[in-house]
């Protein structure tokens, strides 16, 4: 008679749960006893039931994105949008189940990805919003659960990365501002410990050290990628005097550019008469601003498209985790003026 999965659970001295963990690779299972019950399994001759594994394996239809930081956004933004239409499309043509769950820090340092892979029956998650001082920058490098991070590179046999060369992007933006004529130009940074923040500030450098040019740090002006940030911080700038003869405003994100926009009106300034400003993203608003801002678009839909297909492959052993980087197209619109030398 062949052997069952009970014959297989007392031999190991386990429950016959623990045997079926075992077997399909739950993170609640440690190495060593995982290994001791296949190795019984293996003396036994056990076969597993393949209808039973194939019911359990339709957890590999079960996806998610996880959104870290989107309820301590104090407005929306289409950015998330944009990557949920990528996702959800890429699940919909491909029949799989996708659910959508938000996280924080705090949330992150209570539970692991692994636990939370393993309470709701997901094979994989696209993750969004991570930053690098998030405790599941570290934890995601031993998991064994496969992921998918948007724009932050994260250490891991299991970990993949979707991004753009956000510092060629961003040298391309800024070269642009340049070949218009601006000299002097004040940035708009976003949140200092993000990865985009340094990679994008590279690509500024590059470009203005190329061209002879230099940022001293009372051009900085530095946000958390929040509107309202920028809107303040680009007021006190006018205000404190501090970017006599600035021409131009490079801003590390379409929200941040809406903002300076919105203080450069409110404080009487005209653009792109008086003030160029220009924004990195893509998003929809910007074509319907006033006037339309001059952009980066990073093909954000695409990018949650792409995320959500090679965190599937990677599921279905097809493609290894690894990095994938998206092409960035310049978005020319209204809110550049050329200065004649």
């Amino acid at each position: 008679m062949a052997a069952t999965i009970q014959d297989v659970a007392k031999a190991a001295g386990v429950s016959v749960g623990t045997v079926s963990r075992a077997m399909n690779n739950y993170p609640d299972i440690s190495a060593k006893t995982r290994e001791r019950i296949l190795d019984v399994a293996k003396e036994l001759k056990y076969r597993p039931n393949l209808v039973a594994k194939s019911l359990s394996s339709k957890h590999s239809r079960n996806i998610a994105l996880i959104l870290s930081g989107f309820l301590e956004d104090v407005m929306f933004n289409d950015f998330e949008t944009m990557l949920m239409k990528g996702c959800y499309q890429f699940a919909i043509e491909h029949d799989l189940d996708i659910s959508m769950y938000v996280i924080n820090t705090k949330t992150q340092a209570e539970k692991s990805y692994e636990q939370l892979c393993y309470e709701h029956n997901i094979a994989g998650a696209v993750i969004f919003g991570l930053k690098n001082t998030d405790p599941y920058f570290k934890s995601l490098e031993e998991s064994r659960k496969p992921c998918v991070t948007i724009d932050v590179e994260v250490s891991g046999e299991n970990v993949s990365n979707v991004t753009n060369d956000h510092k060629a992007a961003f040298e391309e933006l800024t070269q642009y501002l340049i070949d218009q004529g601006h000299r002097k130009i004040a940035l708009v940074c976003g949140r200092e410990n993000a990865a985009v923040t340094a990679q994008r500030m590279e690509g500024a450098l590059s470009a203005l050290h190329k061209n002879g040019l230099a940022l001293p740090k009372e051009l900085i002006i530095y946000t958390n990628f929040l509107k309202e940030e920028a809107s303040e911080g680009v007021a006190r700038f006018l205000k404190d005097g501090a970017g006599k003869d600035v021409t131009a405003f490079l801003c590390m994100s379409d929200m941040l550019a809406i903002g300076t926009i919105e203080a450069l009106k409110m404080s009487g300034e005209r653009v792109p008469q008086d003030y160029s400003v220009v924004g990195y993203d893509g998003l929809y608003v910007t074509e319907y601003t006033d006037p339309k801002i001059t952009t980066v678009d990073q093909n954000i839909k695409d990018k949650g498209y792409e995320a959500a297909n090679l965190l599937y492959d990677m599921i279905e052993g097809i493609r290894p985790a690894q990095d994938l980087i998206l092409p960035h197209k310049l978005e020319i619109r209204d809110s550049v003026r050329q200065i004649d030398a």
